[in-house]
């Protein structure tokens, strides 16, 4: 049975890394920096209650990524200054004057650009009869 569990453990492993893989080449956004790309992560926990295979986000704003912000995220607002009259956003020039950056009172987010989810989905009846082959083999 311990040689049994060790090959399940490898086995999921291995489609821990699959998913991995799949999720990074197949993330819908442009990446700025990479970091969020590079920062997808999977692995295998074993845990009182069983094995664990997890793929997640490395990076604070990977829910941001996963569910959307603004009008399209979970709160349906618009994104508003907490503490200034207007958001400043930097990087994109004030069509008054390109010099400085663009000034806003409110903004509508950012759509969702799910990877997550979708991967662990579209594996999902694949992994399921891996399992059952592995334990009835």
């Amino acid at each position: 049975m311990r040689q049994k569990m060790a090959g399940f453990h490898g086995l999921l492993d291995a489609w821990a890394g699959n998913l991995e893989q799949y999720a990074k080449q197949n993330a819908p956004w442009n990446d700025q920096t990479g970091h969020a790309r590079q920062a997808i992560h999977s692995g295998v926990d074993l845990e009182s209650d069983g094995f664990h295979l997890y793929l997640a986000h490395g990076k604070d704003y990977g829910p941001m990524l996963e569910e959307g912000t603004g009008i399209f995220g979970p709160s349906r607002q618009p994104i508003k200054p907490v503490n200034a009259r207007v958001l400043v956003i930097p990087g994109i020039p004030n069509p008054k004057d390109p010099s400085k950056p663009l000034m806003v009172r409110q903004i509508k987010g950012m759509k969702a650009k799910p990877i997550i989810k979708p991967t662990l989905e579209s594996h999902k009846n694949r992994l399921k009869q891996t399992i059952q082959d592995y334990w009835e083999g």
